[in-house]
């Protein structure tokens, strides 16, 4: 396939100093327009390398998900190839043209309308007469935002900024398209546009897409870099990325003291094959999972519900006492739940218990996090991966 992009040795400083930023930015400016270029290695006073030696490729018809935790330096590497900031040391190649939507304003006059916004991209773009007033309904068309396109983008909800965004970066159907949680925002239904979009562009194209929805980069994405502090430790299959992202996310999760209320009331162990899990530990597919816990201080016949959570906090899924038909004791001290097999894509979960008044209205009480992880093989973008019963007739 062809290559795109080509990225070697990219590397990109800060500095923590707002005097000594203006400064070293005075000076880039300055060689900038002499013509000059001298790659800085060593670090100055109050600087700090945001990339260091980084180094990937993009080729037509790839995908390729860019990830990393906050701070990792994956907007930066995603400005510097988009040429909104100046790098430091290494290069990049572009072989062909280029579209980015790397904040939710898009580079948007805000006091023109929407309309007009889209008109001056078009003239930046080169396009005159019937050209400029094709792209012009084809962005309308795509956004679909009726009546607010032709008001000014300072009123439009952020939801309308990623509309307009992603329809004026993508209807030219650039040769590189670069995405940065464009997706976060808007209805269903345009994300779904999006998403075919994307599709349709990658046959032809290459596009880098930044998520922390580890859900749409798996669906939408055949590559993946995972970056750490700045560098690349890791380029391959989008699976491995999302595999390494997980690994690492459910390492700080762990150490991390979640959300409870009055856990006193109740206290909850997790058994897998009739062995009591602790914090982080490993667990496969299939195995079966049981609850346990002592619940002698909460009231007569309390609502319980099992949360299940990804490694973001997401709930994912939940078994809801309120959904049996459960005679309680006169006086129970402990309680047993069956969860059934785990089910999940390897990764990082956990489980917590809420428990609601009889009537579940009142929240009485959420008990203590207790994480774990799912080994095996990634299966698809779901978290929850159901096994059927399959059978044939001849």
């Amino acid at each position: 396939m062809e290559t795109l992009l080509r990225v070697e040795g990219l590397g990109k400083k800060f500095s923590r100093d707002l005097k000594a930023s203006m400064k070293a930015g005075a000076k880039s400016i300055l060689r900038s327009y002499f013509g000059s270029r001298q790659d800085v290695v060593a670090l100055k006073s109050k600087e700090f390398w945001a990339l260091r030696d980084v180094s990937c490729e993009l080729r037509r018809g790839e995908v390729m998900a860019v990830l990393g935790h906050n701070g990792a330096g994956k907007s930066t590497l995603l400005k510097c190839i988009a040429g909104k900031l100046r790098i430091d040391t290494g290069s990049v190649h572009l072989n062909g043209t280029i579209g980015h939507m790397l904040e939710m304003s898009a580079g948007f006059e805000q006091a023109l309308s929407g309309r007009e916004n889209v008109r001056l991209r078009g003239r930046l773009l080169h396009l005159k007469g019937k050209a400029i007033e094709k792209y012009i309904q084809e962005v309308a068309e795509f956004a679909d935002i009726g009546e607010f396109f032709d008001a000014p983008v300072q009123f439009y909800s952020s939801g309308m900024r990623a509309r307009l965004g992603f329809a004026v970066s993508s209807v030219m159907t650039p040769d590189i398209l670069i995405l940065d949680e464009v997706l976060a925002v808007g209805d269903l239904s345009f994300r779904v546009k999006c998403y075919e979009r994307i599709n349709e562009i990658s046959r032809n194209a290459g596009v880098l897409f930044v998520s922390h929805s580890l859900g749409q980069v798996a669906r939408m994405c055949n590559r993946g870099i995972f970056l750490e502090k700045g560098r690349v430790v890791y380029d391959g299959t989008v699976q491995e990325a999302i595999r390494i992202y997980q690994d690492k996310l459910g390492q700080g999760n762990e150490k991390v003291d979640r959300f409870v209320l009055n856990p006193e009331l109740v206290s909850m162990e997790f058994f897998v094959s009739g062995v009591k899990v602790s914090a982080g530990q490993k667990v496969g597919y299939g195995e079966p999972m049981v609850l346990k816990g002592d619940i002698s201080k909460l009231p007569r016949g309390a609502q319980m519900r099992v949360l299940l959570r990804d490694a973001g906090s997401g709930l994912i899924m939940d078994w809801n006492s309120a959904r049996n038909t459960i005679e309680w004791p006169r006086n129970p001290t402990h309680v047993c739940a069956d969860l059934g097999p785990v089910e999940l894509n390897p990764g990082a979960y956990s489980l917590s218990v809420q428990v609601m008044s009889p009537d579940g209205r009142e929240h009485l009480c959420m008990s203590s996090v207790i994480p774990f992880r799912v080994t095996g093989e990634l299966l698809y973008a779901i978290p929850v991966q159901k096994r059927a019963n399959w059978s044939f007739t001849v």
